[in-house]
């Protein structure tokens, strides 16, 4: 809060100011804007410093704790608040809202509070109160979310809005998502999310991609097309008619006199002698003229040079919680274990019948597990062996995978991988079980694949993604 806040609380003190000890009227009318939402005095956990500003009023708003039921993070400084998705996961923080008391502007607050400011008291209010309606509503299973995965979800669900990345020229890649600062690992998570029909994509932007560091950071400009240099000038083009010398003026310069140095023959009309019929790029590196300059992208961060043609392009989404995912949160009912149906569509047409059959049971019979098998060493393969080569080994694997699993599970293919349904909600060490099975299966391949396993779905915490 600015010097010019503090002189306002001060002149709202009658004359005959009161004693310390006795609350200030603008921390009267603040609780009661608490009472209003039907808010307990908010208790908070300040960060990064338990030193408040202005704490005189502040912690007479708010009841500072260590530890035990919390409703709000109290950051206190923005400059550390890099950080705070540490904090947040170290004290299981993730499901409440972060409260801006720091006075200046925090891209990963929720909401800014200002003592001098009513408007922002109801703001915070409602913050609080949204979040605290949307915690009850959260499903048992995910009240203490363990896993980056159902942490993105749980918070999404009870921050109530989608997950938009907000615009910011610091970060390398000119964006952040609030609540999650490493920007590459929320993106890694939000896609696995989408790819699994738990999120649900919507185009923000697109960027140019550093394939070295992955930065945004590329500055584009015109280039020289044989040195790659910058370091280009507009020159004006001479055409001397008699001999047919085209070139740049420079070329022709002779003090104040133009002389042709192909057949040194002075220009003396315009119009009449010789003509301008264009402009040229002048590389001032390597002296080289071009009329068509490319287009080159260098790497703020890290130095890389790529060229227009082959740069890579980084579209950016903002993600919303899908139907199937509001379901799942919200409910601790057999409702909420469906199969997500925006999924069933990558599936081979068998398996997909047997979900369906599963979907349609109740109570236990209807939990299941799915788990995609991938294939590390898929292009190698394919590049030294062939595509039939490369069938008829996952062919030969999938068919050794089902002799070992027997009863337990079946395995589906389709034509990029194969799918293992596990029947029943006890996963645990069925991963484990698999990947020995998945060991064995491969054992008398010629060439290895290297699957790699992935949980697509599965009715407890621990099998989601």
């Amino acid at each position: 809060m600015s010097n010019s806040n503090i002189s306002l609380l001060e002149n709202t003190a009658p004359q005959d100011s009161r004693p310390l000890t006795e609350p200030h009227p603008v921390v009267d009318r603040c609780q009661s804007i608490w009472q209003q939402f039907n808010l307990r005095t908010p208790r908070v956990a300040a960060y990064p410093d338990t030193v408040i500003p202005h704490s005189r009023y502040l912690r007479d708003v708010f009841s500072v704790v260590d530890n035990g039921d919390i409703d709000a993070i109290l950051l206190t400084s923005e400059r550390q608040s890099s950080s705070l998705e540490k904090f947040r996961s170290a004290r299981g923080l993730f499901l409440v809202p972060v409260v801006n008391v720091s006075g200046k502007p925090c891209l990963a607050a929720d909401v800014d509070f200002n003592l001098a400011s009513p408007k922002s008291w109801v703001q915070t209010a409602s913050c609080l109160s949204r979040y605290r309606d949307q915690r009850a509503r959260l499903s048992s299973r995910f009240q203490s979310p363990t896993t980056p995965a159902v942490r993105m979800l749980a918070y999404l669900f009870v921050s109530g809005e989608d997950f938009v990345p907000i615009r910011q020229p610091n970060s390398p890649y000119y964006y952040v998502y609030r609540g999650f600062s490493n920007t590459a690992s929320a993106t890694m998570v939000a896609e696995a999310l989408a790819n699994k029909g738990w999120l649900e994509r919507n185009f923000f932007d697109r960027y140019y991609k550093c394939d070295g560091c992955q930065s945004h950071r590329l500055t584009v400009r015109e280039e020289c097309p044989t040195c790659q240099s910058p370091q280009l000038s507009e020159a004006d083009l001479i055409h001397h008619y008699s001999c047919a010398q085209l070139s740049p003026e420079a070329g022709f310069r002779r003090g104040t006199a133009l002389i042709c140095p192909k057949c040194s023959q002075q220009l003396r009309h315009y119009g009449k002698d010789y003509d301008k019929p264009g402009h040229v790029q002048l590389c001032g590196r390597c002296s080289n003229t071009t009329s068509e300059p490319s287009i080159g992208f260098l790497c703020q961060d890290c130095g890389m040079h790529v060229g227009g043609d082959a740069v890579s392009i980084s579209d950016v989404f903002s993600y919303s919680l899908s139907h199937q995912a509001n379901i799942l949160l919200a409910n601790d009912s057999e409702d909420a274990n469906r199969f997500p149906i925006a999924q069933m569509r990558y599936l081979p047409e068998e398996l997909q019948r047997r979900i369906t059959e599963l979907a349609s049971l109740s109570g236990p019979a209807a939990d299941f597990m799915l788990v995609e098998v991938q294939y590390g060493s898929r292009e190698q393969v394919l590049k030294a062996r062939g595509e039939i080569n490369l069938i008829s080994m996952r062919k030969l694997l999938a068919d050794n995978l089902q002799g070992v699993l027997g009863d337990v599970a079946s395995v589906y293919s389709s034509p990029e991988r194969e799918y293992v349904l596990f029947p029943g909600r006890d996963v645990a060490g069925f991963t484990a079980y698999l990947r020995e099975a998945l060991d064995h299966a491969e054992s008398v391949l010629s060439d290895k694949l290297n699957p790699t396993l992935l949980v697509l779905w599965g009715t407890r915490e621990d099998a989601l993604p």
